[in-house]
């Protein structure tokens, strides 16, 4: 397999010189026909013959649509380039996204989800060895199996919260919303202010949760980043059908080269963006805050 890819790679990378050899042959070729057919003077007199219709400015305008042409090309060839290098990047970045979360799941597994396991069997099994006269031992596993029972069902909801948010089915997306920032004021000391305006019912679920992540993602980076005393969300409905979602704060901001850069989460949430068509930009200056605007089509379930 690897052998394989090592073939195509090669492949790939000699494309482009084959395709410069074969330019460079016919310009060659080119160069050798009009030499011998005296093509320049030809054509120069040809124009010549033709000067009330200024024919012999026409080579110099050619010349200057190739050149523009060609700058046109390298130009489009640097941003499909740029493109390829996001997309690998982004990959990337989502292979290690699910490694770590296999990784960290696994971790709770083994580290809570075993041990109350162990604790409840080890109960249980005492349960059945003990005696009629042992009553108060017997209480006291059963109580050990009923907390250990509610740690686990505890560890599995925080899983299902993180594999998917309950509360979108539960609540719906403004409540879920709200909770969501009530929550995360709650827990970072940050004053987090959400306002709904004309939020459509019904909602397709890839809708409604990629707001709910796009939320919680602009808000992790605050709380991560920003050093922020104050956020806002903001998500509402134009007539047009489409759902405006902005996420500001009143913290430190970001320069203008790192706009494009891909950390602080903002890559995952362009792509998040871009998977349902979408349209998302930062504005922001250094030291007066980030503001992330979004646009999304408001696609309800059928």
């Amino acid at each position: 397999m690897q052998h394989d890819q090592l073939a195509a790679s090669g492949r790939t990378g000699m494309r482009p010189a084959r395709r410069s050899i074969m330019c460079c042959a016919l310009a060659l070729a080119f160069f050798l026909l009009a030499a011998r057919l005296d093509l320049a003077e030809r054509l120069t007199q040809a124009f010549a013959r033709q000067e009330h219709w200024q024919l012999d400015e026409l080579a110099l305008s050619l010349l200057v649509l190739v050149l523009a042409l060609a700058g046109l090309a390298v130009r489009r060839e640097r941003q499909v380039a740029l493109l390829l290098a996001q997309n690998r990047a982004l990959t990337q970045r989502l292979l290690r996204a699910q490694e770590e979360e296999r990784c960290a799941l696994a971790r709770e597994l083994h580290d809570e989800v075993g041990q109350d396991c162990t604790a409840i069997r080890a109960a249980a099994s005492y349960i059945l060895r003990a005696g009629a006269n042992d009553l108060a031992n017997v209480q006291a596993c059963a109580a050990s199996i009923a907390r250990s029972s509610e740690a686990l069902h505890a560890m599995v909801r925080t899983m299902l919260r993180r594999l998917r948010p309950p509360v979108l089915d539960s609540l719906g997306l403004e409540a879920a919303l709200q909770a969501l920032c009530d929550s995360w004021a709650q827990q970072h000391g940050i004053a987090c202010h959400f306002a709904p305006h004309a939020i459509p019912a019904g909602l397709d679920d890839s809708t409604a949760t990629a707001i709910y992540r796009l939320v919680q993602e602009g808000l992790t980076n605050v709380a991560r980043h920003a050093g922020a005393d104050r956020a806002t969300v903001e998500l509402r409905a134009d007539a047009h059908g489409l759902l405006h979602l902005a996420i500001e704060d009143n913290g430190q901001g970001l320069r203008q080269d790192a706009q494009q850069e891909s950390g602080f989460g903002m890559l995952g949430m362009r792509e998040r963006v871009a998977g349902l068509r979408g349209h998302i930009r930062w504005i922001s200056a250094l030291g007066n805050g980030l503001r992330i605007e979004v646009a999304l089509a408001a696609r309800c379930a059928a």
